[in-house]
Formats: structure tokens, C-alpha cells, sequence
């Protein structure tokens, strides 16, 4: 097609004829196209230094041309120089500078790929796949090898040791050395960190990459995962490199054994000291704070083990002192030893609490059945049993039986019968002289103006009950 359009260009401008040969000739060499052949090549090619690379050459020759030879050739400063050819008649042919690093991988009329071995630094460079056919001629197309280096990928620890508690410093460096171009690096983690890069450029177009990773250490980290990743075109898939987290901590002290429920006559009874330390724990130590330790009580391992049984004088505090490189801890626990097991305790509880209810509830039946049967005998009251506005300052007089035969009362208060107790006690105590009527009338109607008696208070008496009337002026 690129021949028709130019030798139709060709005949519209005849005086150009030079001029459009030349443009013929670079269509020609840059599309690798001929009228009936094409040749088909990567643009660039990666390889990696010291390892093999492919340069691939596909050939497409219609059916009335023949392929005559396919060759590689690669541009240096001094000029051309041929690689390798392949003819289907004469075979293959390879300079000897390259017949122990070069080869073709299948050759034929539609192959010419060919593969190069130990590729360094001098391989970079153009190469061109070269095909000849009848008649048309050679068919060319070109491409470029670059040398990328892997780069070479290690974890280093930092320069000083992590400390629990201590101040923010380096805690490990992912480092990518000479590579080509410069490698991506970068740190996986979720301590709260921060990351830090250097580059520095070495020979042959290398550059060292390091990734300082800086954190606060703390002993919660400890174990902890960090992940360097390297990422890189030499490389067929990310690169990655665990590393643990070491921090370095005083002990971290627990102590077991002690229930609560240790009481006189309990055996086989200790106290563990555990403790959690990096580096480990190297020094365990037994003291007892309130006196000296209990004659029974060894020191066994990190445990402190009472070897008889337990007697009141056990009580006391105790601790635990352990020791590392990075420092000295203790643990204080206050053992008590009571008389008898919270157990012996509750069942004797259970039992004064059963006993103390048997009372309790036989003294209330006892109330209940004597003031039932007190109810019983008790008669039903009467209204004589009630007393009836008595003045609280008033007292009763004495009994009946016990008043003089006459007793005047012209001293005391007057006091206010009814009329019908007047006539009552007319007629009951009325003297031997008579008085006339009107007077005696105009008496009773005004009872103010004579002397009361102890008459005027009117007992009644039901049995032993008395009920006690007063009169009216009293309430005035």
C-alpha cells in the first residue's frame, strides 16, 4: 500500500523524482513494510542485567514471494555489525564473538527471534531484524534493548536497641541497593511512625535507595511485623521482607496461688512469680515486708512454697523482686490466713442463721396463740367503759365507798347541774325545814347561788367500773 501511494505520488510530480525515492525509502525502513512482507518487533526491550533476553522478530510474506535469509544487526559507534542470519538453504551463521550468548529460538520463514544471554551494560544499543525475499528484497524493522539492574534488597536493624519508654529513634532501614532506574520503596505497618528516603547514585547509572523507618518504642510493640516493599521493573512482582519488632523491657510481674481462702491447716499451698521480660527475666526473689519469712516458706525456681501448713503467723505481705538487663521490678500480695475455709464459715452461718429463724418463729407463734386466747377471755365493752369529758386537769374523786357522810363544798367552784339531777337530788337530799317553794324553785333554776355537796357528782358503779360525770361549768 505505502509503494501504490508512493509511486502514485511519484507520477504527479516527476520533477521530484529524487526527493520522492528518498521518502519511499524511509516509509520503507521505519514501518518495516514492503509490498507482500511486513516484519513485526517490540519497540523497546527491557532486560535485566545478567540474565537472558528475547528479541522478538515475527515475519508476515504473502504466498507468491519466498523468503531468502532473515538476519539480526545491531548499530555500534564504528558502524552495522551482523549478529546472526538464518537461510533456509545455508542454515545459520554467527559471528564467534557472539555464538556463545546468541541463538535463534525457532527459525523459520514467519520466526526470526533470537535470544541473548548474560546481558550487561555493553548490550545496550539499537538492533534490527532484517528480512530478504524474492523479488522484492529485504524488509526491515528496528527496536531497543535497555539493561535495567535488579537491585539488591536487605533489612537492616537500627543502630541503637529499642528501649521501652525511650526516646523516638530508628527502628529499621529497607534498603534497595544499586539498582537501575531507582527502585520504589516504601514500609507496610500500623505502629505510628514515620518514614524517611534517601537516594545516592552510583556507577553505571545505579542508585541505592534506603527507607529509614523512626518510632517511639513501646513494649506493647513488642513482636511486632513491620513489611518492607521494593518495587521495581526487574522485578516480576513486588519484593517484600518481613522484620520484627525487638523492644527491650523491665520485667512485667504477675503473681498467682493466692485464693483469699487460706486458713490454719491448709497444705500445699505456694506463690508463683510470673514475669514477662525482654531480655528474659534472670534474678527471682522472695522477701516478706512485715517480718521475717515463716519458718516452711523455700524458694523454689520463681515460686515461693510453704512446705508445712499453714499457721496464723503466715499472714503477712510479701514480694516478688525480678530482675533483667534493662532493670529491677516487685510485686507486694497480702496474705491473710483465717481460722477456718470460707467454707467451714458459710456452713456455720448456715446453720446459726437455720437455728436463729426455729426461735424467731417459734417465740412469734408463742405471742400469737397467748394474745389469741387473752382476746377470748376479755368481755365485750360496754359504754360505761368510757369516760366521758373528764378535763385533763380534773382528777376523779375517790370511791364511793370510801367519802365522809358530809362534806361541804362551799370553797370550791360553783358547778352546773342539769334540772333533772337538781330534782333528783332534791328529792333524795332534801333537809328536814322545808323551805318555801319559790325560793326552793328559783334555787334549783339557779343553782349558782347555793353550796354544791359532793352529791352533785353522780356516781354509778357497774362492778368494779365507775363512770365519772362532771358538770358543765367546767367547760366554760
Amino acid at each position: 500500500m505505502a509503494l501504490r501511494m508512493t509511486a502514485r505520488c511519484l507520477r504527479n510530480n516527476p520533477i521530484q523524482d529524487g526527493l520522492n525515492v528518498s521518502i519511499l525509502f524511509v516509509l520503507c525502513f521505519v514501518s518495516g513494510v514492503v509490498y507482500g512482507s511486513q516484519v513485526i518487533v517490540p519497540p523497546k526491550v527491557n532486560a535485566v542485567l545478567g540474565k537472558n533476553v528475547t528479541l522478538s522478530c515475527r515475519v508476515k510474506v504473502d504466498t507468491n514471494l519466498s523468503l531468502t535469509q532473515s538476519s539480526w544487526e545491531r548499530k555500534l559507534p564504528t558502524g552495522w555489525v551482523t549478529l546472526a542470519v538464518y537461510n533456509p538453504m545455508f542454515g545459520i551463521s554467527v559471528p564467534p564473538e557472539y555464538k556463545r550468548r546468541l541463538s535463534f529460538r525457532s527459525p523459520s520463514m514467519h520466526d526470526a527471534t533470537i535470544m541473548l544471554e548474560d546481558v550487561g551494560f555493553s548490550d545496550i544499543g539499537i538492533y534490527t531484524c532484517k528480512v530478504a525475499t524474492f523479488p522484492l528484497g529485504n524488509t526491515q524493522a528496528s527496536t531497543t534493548i535497555s539493561v535495567l539492574v535488579e537491585p539488591k534488597v536487605y533489612v537492616s536493624a537500627g543502630s541503637s536497641a529499642l528501649i521501652d519508654g525511650g526516646n523516638e529513634t530508628t527502628v529499621a532501614t529497607c534498603i534497595a541497593e544499586r539498582g537501575r532506574p531507582p527502585a520504589d520503596v516504601s514500609w507496610e505497618t500500623d505502629l505510628y511512625g514515620t518514614s524517611e528516603a534517601h537516594m545516592q547514585d552510583d556507577a553505571n547509572g545505579t542508585t541505592t535507595t534506603q527507607v529509614h523507618y523512626t518510632w517511639r518504642p513501646s513494649r506493647h510493640a513488642q513482636g511486632h511485623i513491620l513489611t518492607c516493599v521494593v518495587k521495581h521493573p526487574a522485578l516480576q512482582n513486588d519484593f517484600r521482607i518481613p522484620y520484627t519488632v525487638n523492644v527491650q523491657f523491665a520485667p512485667d510481674i504477675q503473681v498467682l496461688g493466692y485464693d483469699g481462702d487460706w486458713y490454719v491447716g491448709r497444705e500445699n499451698v505456694q506463690l508463683q512469680c510470673r514475669a514477662k521480660a525482654n531480655p528474659p527475666a534472670q534474678h527471682f526473689r522472695w522477701i516478706r515486708l512485715d517480718g521475717d519469712m515463716p519458718e516452711g516458706a523455700e524458694l523454689l525456681n520463681s515460686s515461693l512454697v510453704f512446705t508445712k501448713s499453714l499457721q496464723k503467723n503466715d499472714s503477712g505481705v510479701y514480694r516478688c523482686e525480678v530482675a533483667n538487663d534493662i532493670g529491677l521490678q516487685s510485686r507486694d500480695i497480702r496474705i491473710r490466713v483465717q481460722e477456718m475455709s470460707q467454707k467451714q464459715m458459710t456452713s456455720s452461718m448456715a446453720i446459726a442463721g437455720a437455728v436463729m429463724g426455729a426461735v424467731l418463729a417459734l417465740f412469734l407463734i408463742t405471742v400469737f396463740t397467748i394474745v389469741l386466747l387473752t382476746a377470748r377471755k376479755v368481755p365485750p365493752p360496754t359504754y360505761t367503759d368510757k369516760v366521758i369529758d373528764l378535763p385533763p386537769t380534773h382528777k376523779p374523786p375517790p370511791p364511793y365507798t370510801e367519802r365522809p357522810p358530809t362534806i361541804p363544798l362551799a370553797s370550791q367552784a360553783p358547778q352546773v347541774a342539769s334540772f333533772s339531777q337538781a330534782r333528783r337530788i332534791e328529792r333524795r337530799y332534801e333537809p328536814a325545814e322545808r323551805v318555801p317553794g319559790r325560793q326552793a324553785r328559783r334555787d334549783f333554776q339557779n343553782p349558782t347561788h347555793h353550796s354544791l355537796t359532793y352529791q352533785e357528782w353522780i356516781c354509778h358503779q357497774n362492778g368494779a367500773d365507775r363512770v365519772y360525770i362532771n358538770h358543765r361549768e367546767h367547760y366554760v
